[in-house]
């Protein structure tokens, strides 16, 4: 990553995740996440960051937690959506049903 671009590039991460985590894209959010390790593992690499370069990526870091956050939370909401349709699945209790009525034919 060019010096010039360390800025930029924590940046538009920023603007590509904040816009991913308020449309609720979680496949777009992963596929961030990627992006955000390969960009921190270059900056790891670099002697020195400036002030700027260290706010943008705490920002950066900030707003990664409220994504990990707001997944954490859907897959709870997934879980206990298919938990309900497990446990209420209506076809299933019919089957049940009838056969009970039918005496088991």
């Amino acid at each position: 990553m060019p010096r010039a671009s360390e800025l930029r590039a924590l940046q538009q991460l920023h603007g590509q995740l904040a816009e991913a985590l308020a449309q609720g894209d979680w496949t777009r959010i992963g596929e961030i996440d990627g992006l955000i390790r390969s960009c921190l593992q270059l900056l790891a690499g670099l002697p020195t960051l400036s002030d700027e370069v260290r706010e943008a990526r705490r920002r950066l870091q900030q707003l990664h937690g409220q994504a990990r956050v707001a997944c954490a939370e859907e897959c709870e909401r997934v879980r206990q959506m298919l938990l309900r349709h497990l446990e209420y699945a209506e076809g299933r209790s019919a089957y049940l049903r009838v056969d009970q009525f039918q005496g088991g034919r």
